[in-house]
């Protein structure tokens, strides 16, 4: 029951959120994008998993300097993220900026398993 102009603005979302061939379509526009940035975290912790976990850290007892390279890229990503500061109430004309900063400004983030699992059945009660 969206009206269409949802559905699209979510369907381009969703395209830009697809994991296909490791989330290209977020990476090439996050590329392109200037700091500030909010990044998927979850995407980089992946990053960061995967380049631990498949890449030995000492090979015939030295150090896997490839594997230091990769991960210090990752951290450089974050790093270039920051390396603006974010201000809210820079003025802008553009309306959407300023609903994205009042959305930022009451971002109350519930980091509580047991909340949000009470949060979604008072929403969608369980079927007996």
């Amino acid at each position: 029951k969206l009206p269409s102009k949802f559905k699209k603005f979510y369907a381009e979302f969703e395209s830009l959120m697809d994991p296909s061939r490791n989330h290209r379509a977020y990476r090439l526009t996050v590329a392109k994008l200037e700091p500030p940035l909010i990044p998927f975290m979850p995407l980089l912790i992946k990053d960061m998993t995967f380049t631990h976990e498949g890449n030995k850290t000492f090979t015939d007892n030295l150090v896997n300097f490839e594997k230091m390279r990769m991960i210090a890229n990752t951290a450089r990503t974050v790093r270039y993220y920051r390396s603006q500061p974010f201000n809210p109430d820079a003025a802008q004309a553009n309306k959407n900026h300023q609903d994205v900063r009042s959305y930022v400004r009451q971002l109350n983030v519930i980091d509580n398993q047991r909340t949000l699992s009470q949060m979604s059945h008072r929403l969608e009660p369980r079927r007996p």
